[in-house]
């Protein structure tokens, strides 16, 4: 295990430029909705508890929680994705430029709903969650606005993330178009991953994958790993994909970094000191990597940076995101 603590300083400076960083997110976003209350009786008509709702509240999820991440840094963001022509669109929309996010690259589709994930909290435990979703591929017409806005936005990029939540944003058509053309000017590409389009990610700069997810581009079985298991399966993905690097979160056992050049093979302890909720914990991470990356930081460094933004993020409940403040001071 190496030691991965870095200079304050530097990562003052790190951390300060990424006000200076545009980064394009492509994929499915979403609404993630709370209702909030307590239990005191079980319900007469089926064996399950009666929340009396005290409070609901609604966040970003999804790409549009990947934005909200970038956005509390200071990254200036555009977000490309698609939504429904629905009062949930209208209200996602809205919560975007709260962020400061562009949503030129929102395309409102007559024919699909905008996801929303409601969430029944009680007494700092969820009971059940409810989808509202398509998860169909986009039509034609989808596809093009997507790819459009795609290249009006490209050239003032400077990292573009891939959020694939199978939702049916990331297809074939779309992300290939987006490979080719971020290979073309050399741009940062990160992806979180699904199973559904794993022969798409081929190239991209890096995969941030869990340790479930990192099983399935490995093409085995899941199951709990020894280190030097995970460290057999990393470097087969890195070989696979023909990725310069690989991160794979291991929850409480913290992240391994792979690094294509030199077989470079790190391990970040956790640094959670209470974990509340994981929800929004792989967005936090490819976010803060991608943006530390995109302005300056090595490998190291970003994931550094990382791993202190994931141990903040799932201490709440909830998808959360850091400020610049918040992630500094967690860092010592």
């Amino acid at each position: 295990m190496e030691k991965t603590s870095c200079p304050k300083q530097h990562l003052e400076k790190i951390v300060h430029t990424m006000r200076t960083t545009t980064i394009i997110v492509v994929g499915d976003c979403m609404i993630d909705e709370y209702f909030w209350g307590d239990v005191e009786r079980i319900s007469p008509e089926a064996p399950v508890p009666v929340v009396a709702v005290e409070s609901v509240s609604r966040r970003l999820g999804g790409a549009a929680d990947v934005v909200q991440n970038l956005s509390k840094l200071g990254v200036k963001t555009h977000l490309i994705s698609v939504c429904g022509k629905d009062d949930n669109g209208s209200n996602l929309a809205d919560m975007l430029k709260e962020t400061g996010c562009s949503t030129d690259g929102l395309h409102c589709s007559a024919h699909r709903l905008t996801t929303i994930k409601t969430r029944i909290i009680a007494r700092h435990q969820q009971v059940v969650r409810a989808d509202r979703e398509q998860t169909g591929d986009l039509d034609e017409v989808e596809a093009t606005a997507l790819t459009a806005a795609f290249d009006r936005l490209h050239a003032q990029a400077d990292g573009v993330i891939i959020a694939d939540y199978g939702k049916g944003v990331v297809s074939p058509s779309l992300i290939s178009g987006i490979m080719e053309k971020c290979a073309e000017k050399g741009t940062f590409t990160a992806i979180d991953p699904k199973d559904r389009h794993i022969h798409l990610y081929r190239g991209a700069s890096i995969i941030t994958p869990n340790l479930k997810e990192a099983h399935m581009l490995a093409g085995v079985p899941f199951h709990h790993c020894s280190d030097e298991e995970i460290k057999a399966l990393g470097w087969k993905i890195i070989d696979t994909y023909n990725i310069s690097y690989l991160l794979i979160t291991l929850s409480e056992r913290g992240m391994a970094l792979f690094c294509r050049e030199g077989q470079h093979y790190t391990h970040l302890p956790t640094v959670a000191q209470k974990v509340f909720d994981v929800t929004g914990a792989g967005d936090t991470v490819i976010s803060v990597f991608t943006a530390a990356i995109t302005s300056g930081a090595t490998p190291l460094e970003a994931a550094f940076l990382a791993n202190h933004a994931a141990g903040l993020t799932v201490a709440q409940l909830g998808t959360a995101s850091v400020s610049p403040e918040e992630l500094l001071a967690a860092c010592g």
